[in-house]
Order: structure tokens, then C-alpha cells, then sequence
């Protein structure tokens, strides 16, 4: 019987092995987790933090599992933990992004894979081959359906059933059946709308917390005997049909070689909002380097780039706090006055700053058939080119293909530490934040990774 491709990814992640990895690779994937659980801290205190862990750390004494990304890292039951810190690592739009699938798999692969290696004492090698697994998964089936199903379907949240499960497998020990079967369970619950976007509802979390919980129960109930669908990606009735029906197949198995992985093609971001908006982010400040910009002389901002970022964050007017972050018209005004653009700059107060609500009617987003044809020929570039008019005639341009983070542009752990530092300051004590680094740069010598959290 001919390999199907569902069967034929399954297998892949099922026998990545750490000996299998670069110790380039291994460096990396240590550095996601450190993004991510920076990112989780640093979203304590937002008003759905607070409600998720009314949710599901209320209510009493439960098992002391795994540890929830918060201060003193108490430790809860490992399902609630997993959907607790999944939830958490996707409220500051500051997690990693995989560039080709517009997804951003560190926020459900590395909480479902701490806690289930958390419970079961899982070695640090274990632990970042089931991370490395788990991205695959995400890369590989959002690349196959995106850029077409981005438009309704949250990529994050449908794919990371998928990448949970991938983790979680690996770290139960399924073999390549049992992969596969936690596969069809894991398509099959798959979920997860952008509708949220237009009221600015609190939904995003849930998406992760959700693909989270579906990964891990459809791993373990394979573990058990559970069938899933053998071809929930391909099948007539299958995932890709139901989110692209032009869906890129192929994107699923080409290039499948054991030593090469798609978290390596993976990006973590400088600023807390849409990964679409970086490289215009990046172009301006550059601008404002090169020599000073009175925005209040500024006649006009064209921002040219590709139809996806147009699409998804050319907001002139968001509705809500939120949609802030999604708006290419803020972020350009937000960089130009306030400079940084972390989880402050889109406070009340400086969303609704009389100056930033002035020049956000200064920019037009353009979609540029040039870029639009360089983003459809390699979709991991997303450029734009800035075109700033002054009321003195000049005409100041910049183009960014690749900004800070992004994997061909990548961060240095210099770099990657003063994120965790600036972003967890007043959040986790520096001393803390301190031994809690040092624990991640040694994750791969941990005989048991509960010992990460031990200071």
C-alpha cells in the first residue's frame, strides 16, 4: 500500500531522536523555551491571566505536577498546567512565529511538552526532541494549508493540536501506529476562528489552551488503543480539504531528512504585536536612526508590502485595545513616539495619545505587487518598504525583509536574554530570572527536567 502522508510525517517525528540533532539545533530550541516562558511571565496580571487561573488553579488542592510560568513556579495537575501556561505565553503577541505556515508553534508545543515531561520525569534531551517534534508537526500543516485558509482560521489554534500531540507522543513512547492514531485524534478537534479579532475578544488564549488539551488527550488515548483517522490530513473528508481545499500537500513531507528541522526556520519577535507588522516596525526606526523625524512634520506614510499583512493588520481604526496590536497604522506611530514597543505601548493612554491617533491618519497601507510576488515565491519573507513624506519635500525610504529575530535576521543569546530580562522586570525577581536562564542553558544535561524549576 502506497505511503500516505499523514502516516508518512507521523513516522518522521515519531523517530526524531536527539542523537539526531545539531548542536545547533539543540542550542535553539533551548532558546524558544526560554522565549516562551519569559512571554508567559511577563503576561501575569492581564485581565485573562486572572481568569484562567480562576479557571483552573481555584477550587483546591490538586496534584503538584508541573509548573505553572509564574513567580515561584507552583506547581499544579499537568493537564491544567499545560492549558494554564499555553494560555498565558499567547496574551502579549511576544511568542515565537513560524514564518512559512504563519503559526506560532512554541506557544502550545512547549507547554504540553513540559508538563507531560514534568509529570513523567522526562530527561532535558527528551524533553527538546519532543519540542523539536512538536514544531514540525505546526510548520509543516500550516505551511500545507496558508496562506488561503488564513483569512477565517486561526493557524495557531488549528494546527497546535497537531504539534501537541507530536510532543506528547514522543515523550509517552508511541511508536509510528500509535503517532498516527494520536494524529487523527488530534485533526479531528481541531478548532480555532479569527472572528475574536473583531470585537477583540479574549479567544486567542483559548485557542491555545484548547489545542493544548486536545494534543495530550489525543496522545495519551493512543497510548491507550484510541483509533484516529489514518488520514485526517489527505483523506476525502480530511483536515486540508476542510481549511484549503487548495492546499499545498506537499509542504507536508518534502524535504522530510532526519538532521534537518523546520524550527530552525522558526522567528522570535523584538516587539508585542502582529509578526506581520515587524519589518515595518524595524524600517521606520531605522529612519528615525539614520536622522531625527518631528512626526508632527510628517506629511504622509506609505507602508508597501504583501496582501497577508495588508489583510490581517491594516487597521486605520481598531476597535478595541487589543486590535492595537494589530494595526500597521498604530505600531508605525507607536515606533515613532515612544520608540520601544513592548506590552506599554499599547496601554490606553498611549493607543489613545492625541499625537498617535494624528499620525495613524498619516499612513496608507499598499499592497506592492513586487512584494506580493517575492512573498508568494518564498512565503518566510515578509517585507515591506516605508516611504515617509515631510512637509520639507523629502522623501525618506526603507525596505526590511528580514527584522530582528527572524530566523535569517536571528536573535544572538545576548540578544534573547535582555528580552527575558526587560520583559519579566518586575514580574520575576533578576536573581530568579538569573538561575532560571542559566537551568535553560543546561536543559540539555538535565537528567530530569523538573529540575529546571528548582533554584
Amino acid at each position: 500500500m502506497e505511503l500516505q502522508v499523514t502516516q508518512a510525517l507521523a513516522g518522521f517525528i515519531t523517530d526524531i531522536r536527539f542523537e539526531d540533532l545539531s548542536r545547533e539545533t539543540v542550542d535553539y530550541t533551548k532558546m524558544c523555551v526560554q522565549d516562551l516562558l519569559g512571554v508567559s511571565i511577563a503576561g501575569q496580571g492581564a485581565p485573562a491571566e486572572k481568569i484562567w487561573a480562576a479557571y483552573y488553579l481555584s477550587g483546591g488542592p490538586q496534584p503538584a505536577e508541573a509548573s505553572l510560568w509564574t513567580p515561584g513556579f507552583q506547581r499544579a495537575e499537568y493537564h491544567k498546567a499545560a492549558a494554564y501556561n499555553a494560555a498565558c505565553s499567547h496574551l502579549l503577541d511576544l511568542d515565537d512565529v513560524h514564518n512559512a505556515s504563519i503559526t506560532h508553534p512554541g506557544t502550545i508545543t512547549i507547554p504540553a511538552a513540559m508538563a507531560v515531561a514534568q509529570r513523567r520525569g522526562s530527561s532535558g534531551p527528551e524533553l527538546i526532541s519532543a519540542i523539536v517534534g512538536g514544531y514540525e508537526a505546526a510548520a509543516r500543516i500550516g505551511a500545507a494549508i496558508n496562506p488561503g485558509a488564513y483569512w477565517y482560521w486561526h493557524t495557531t489554534g488549528v494546527v497546535g493540536a497537531f504539534s501537541s500531540a507530536a510532543a506528547a507522543g514522543k515523550l509517552l513512547g508511541l511508536d509510528g501506529g500509535q503517532m498516527l492514531h494520536a494524529f487523527g485524534s488530534a485533526g479531528t478537534q481541531a478548532a480555532g476562528l479569527w472572528e475574536f479579532l473583531e470585537d477583540g475578544s479574549m479567544s486567542k488564549s483559548l485557542h491555545t489552551a484548547n489545542a493544548a488539551l486536545c494534543g495530550i488527550r489525543a496522545a495519551e488515548l493512543a497510548s491507550l488503543g484510541f483509533t484516529g483517522a489514518s488520514r485526517i490530513l489527505e483523506g476525502r473528508k480530511g483536515f486540508l480539504g476542510a481549511l484549503n481545499p487548495q492546499a499545498d500537500i506537499g509542504a507536508l513531507t518534502d524535504g522530510l531528512v532526519p538532521g534537518r528541522y523546520q524550527i530552525m526556520s522558526n522567528s522570535l519577535k523584538p516587539y508585542a504585536c502582529c509578526r506581520h507588522i515587524h519589518s515595518a516596525i524595524h524600517g521606520i526606526r531605522l529612519l528615525a536612526e539614520e536622522e531625527p523625524i518631528d512626526p508632527e512634520r510628517i506629511v504622509k506614510i506609505t507602508d508597501y508590502t504583501y496582501q497577508v499583512a495588508k489583510d490581517t493588520a491594516g487597521n486605520p481604526a481598531p476597535p478595541t485595545d487589543y486590535a492595537y496590536k494589530f494595526s500597521i497604522q498604530y505600531c508605525l506611530a507607536a515606533a515613532l513616539l515612544y520608540g520601544e514597543l513592548l506590552e506599554d505601548a499599547f496601554s490606553r493612554e498611549k493607543t489613545q495619545n492625541p499625537a498617535a491617533q494624528r499620525l495613524m491618519k498619516k499612513v496608507e497601507v499598499v499592497v506592492d505587487p513586487e512584494l506580493q510576488r517575492a512573498y508568494e515565491k518564498n512565503p518566510t519573507r515578509w517585507a515591506h518598504t516605508l516611504e515617509v513624506r515631510m512637509d520639507d519635500g523629502r522623501a525618506l525610504r526603507k525596505s526590511v525583509a528580514y527584522p530582528p529575530g527572524d530566523f535569517q535576521n536571528p536573535f544572538t543569546w545576548e540578544a534573547a536574554n535582555q528580552k527575558f530580562l526587560n520583559i519579566t522586570a518586575g514580574k520575576l525577581p533578576k536573581e530568579q530570572a538569573g538561575r532560571l536562564m542559566e537551568n535553560i542553558r543546561r536543559l540539555d544535561c538535565l537528567e530530569d527536567v523538573n529540575l529546571l524549576f528548582q533554584f
